[in-house]
Formats: C-alpha cells, sequence, structure tokens
C-alpha cells in the first residue's frame, strides 16, 4: 500500500509540472495563409509544416531555439522563440 501512495503521488507531482515545450503559430504571406511552409528548429532535424489555414506546432528541443521558416519562391525567415510562444510570421516573395 505505501509504495501504491509513492508512485501515485510521484505521478500526480509529474503531471502538476510538467512542462511542455511547444511552440505555435501561423505563417501568411500578403495576409493570406500559407500551407506547406517548412518550419525547422536549426541545427536539428527537428521540423514540422504549415497546415491549411497556415497554422503550425512544432515540439522544440531545447528553448530557446531558432526556428527557420522556408518555402520556394519566399524569402527564408528565422525567428527565436522560447516554448510556449506563439509566433506569427509573414513571409515575402
Amino acid at each position: 500500500m505505501k509504495n501504491s501512495l509513492i508512485i501515485i503521488f510521484l505521478f500526480a507531482a509529474n503531471m502538476i509540472f510538467a512542462q511542455t515545450n511547444a511552440v505555435s503559430g501561423n505563417v501568411t504571406a500578403d495576409g493570406e495563409p500559407i500551407p506547406g511552409v517548412s518550419i525547422l528548429e536549426k541545427g536539428t532535424t527537428n521540423g514540422t509544416i504549415s497546415d491549411i489555414d497556415g497554422n503550425f506546432k512544432i515540439e522544440l528541443i531545447k528553448s530557446p531555439s531558432v526556428l527557420v521558416f522556408s518555402m520556394i519562391g519566399m524569402l527564408a525567415q528565422e525567428k527565436t522563440v522560447s516554448a510556449g510562444d506563439n509566433v506569427n510570421v509573414a513571409l515575402e516573395e
């Protein structure tokens, strides 16, 4: 019984103090959302792409970190971000 209480306590403490390293946001060009933009955590192979509405979410390996936003025909942009940030990026041709 004592071991069960310790395990339950540790699990509950982990849930309370758990921290996410997620960064989310939106990518646009000329005010319109852009799907398929590559978002890469600089210096890693960690990345994602924006969805049909230009939205993205990425779990950072380290925080703070630099995200690189790129797409063919657009100028790449770099943004320094920290866990929990909401980032809006406007790409240019």
